[in-house]
């Protein structure tokens, strides 16, 4: 089909051009060069003729060019619809052979699961590229997989491509308005932007929605310290270490809070805690002068 059309559109140039350039000749053969000398007629005649020819040719082809422009466009972008619809064919044929390919449910489970798993370990891997297209693969055959979703949003997160994982998230927020995960993922993108009081609105959700997660108390009380709200800092970290009093990093942020809001008797407590927990910080000495300053 497509080599008959390029044939076509040749022969319609040659017809434009030879039907602009033939009358140009009867006017050619009208030169007159009777008055020059004898010896000198051939070669003047000769370079008339080829001057003349040329400058024809040159507007005879840019006219037919020129008309033949919104032709050729019209051609390229006819090309281009074909192909995409030839693309969009295979994808949906691919697609259609995939969810053939499982005779049950279990079947498409288990394949995305080990889609799921093998993302997550090439997003550790820092092999971006690689999980974004088993992310993508799964979407194909689960749309509204949350997993999915989710990997990405942390993919793009750990990307620093705070946009995108934005996005993810916000689209996450439509298919389930209480996930407290998501809106923790929402606060930490917001706090690495800068835009605290966002950061403090989505941590604040979140733990109205779980208030069992440590680290949405610390990544809060944090929050709080960038604010300069001190009490609010050292209030969530004492819940923090009330889930966890055994977890070294709850005790550590709980004792320089308490420092920083000059509570000797809570860092102290803490401080013991913090060596139990941990003797082997090396921190321990430091933190101790700092509290016998208070």
């Amino acid at each position: 089909m497509m080599y008959w059309i390029f044939i076509i559109i040749i022969i319609i140039c040659l017809v434009a051009i030879f039907y602009i350039i033939f009358p140009k000749f009867s006017k050619v053969a009208l030169v007159d060069i009777a008055k020059a000398p004898m010896i000198q007629q051939k070669e003047v005649k000769k370079k008339i003729l080829e001057q003349r020819f040329t400058r024809h040719l040159q507007a005879g082809t840019q006219k037919a060019a020129s008309s033949l422009e919104p032709a050729f466009k019209k051609l390229a972008e006819l090309v281009k619809d074909w192909y995409r619809k030839l693309l969009d064919l295979e994808e949906w044929y691919k697609h259609k052979a995939l969810n053939a390919s499982f005779k049950d449910k279990v079947g498409r489970e288990r394949y995305t699961g080990q889609l799921l798993a093998k993302a997550e370990e090439e997003v550790e891997e820092e092999k971006f590229d690689d999980a974004e297209r088993k992310y993508f693969e799964v979407l194909k055959i689960n749309k509204r997989s949350t997993e999915a979703y989710k990997g990405l949003g942390m993919m793009y997160f750990l990307k620093k491509d705070y946009e995108h994982a934005k996005e993810i998230y916000e689209f996450l927020l439509k298919l389930n308005s209480d996930d407290p995960v998501v809106y923790r993922n929402l606060g930490e993108i917001a706090s690495q932007k800068g835009d605290l009081k966002s950061a403090e609105e989505k941590y604040v959700r979140s733990l109205e929605l779980d208030q069992a997660d440590l680290q949405t108390y610390l990544d809060l009380a944090e929050v709080y310290l960038n604010l300069d709200e001190k009490h609010k800092a050292f209030d969530l970290a004492g819940r923090a270490v009330s889930l966890e009093p055994n977890n070294p990093r709850s005790l550590d942020f709980l004792l320089q809070v308490s420092i920083i809001v000059r509570d000797k008797d809570t860092a102290l407590k803490a401080w013991r805690q913090l060596k139990q927990a941990n003797p082997e910080n090396q921190k321990l000495a430091e933190l101790k002068e700092q509290i016998n300053k208070l």
